[in-house]
């Protein structure tokens, strides 16, 4: 019974440790909690073209699995030199998503958009 008891204490130790570890690099319990066990879509916005008036991006939605997507909408969110929002956009991509492939879209952002992010907010998986 001793043993019993040191193996539960042991592993409360090493729970406590790796939770106080985790909590000290930026994590709190509800993110600890909530991590996905896969992501299944990927978005990138990088590359951006500069023109007079506006600016352009290549907004690709990759999907990474062996699911197909229908209606996936992804934030797009630009930034000025200052990091600051300068324009935050949903876009929905009404095509179907198919297994291992991608959708492309391109999006109409401020002139003075410097860097953007963009993030996945919905879909529908089969």
């Amino acid at each position: 019974m001793k043993k019993l008891f040191k193996f539960i204490f042991i592993i409360a130790i090493i729970g406590a440790g790796i939770y106080i570890y985790m909590t000290q690099n930026g994590h709190s319990l509800e993110s600890i909690l909530n991590t996905p066990k896969k992501i299944e879509l990927r978005a990138d916005c990088s590359e951006i073209e500069n023109m007079l008036v506006t600016s352009t991006t290549n907004l690709i939605v990759t999907n990474l699995f062996e699911r197909t997507h229908n209606n996936v909408i992804v934030s797009v969110t630009a930034y000025n030199k200052n990091s600051d929002i300068i324009k935050q956009k949903n876009i929905t991509f009404e095509r179907t998503l198919e297994p291992n492939g991608s959708l492309t879209k391109q999006v109409l952002l401020p002139a003075k958009t410097k860097s953007c992010d963009c993030i996945i907010l919905d879909s529908n998986p089969n």
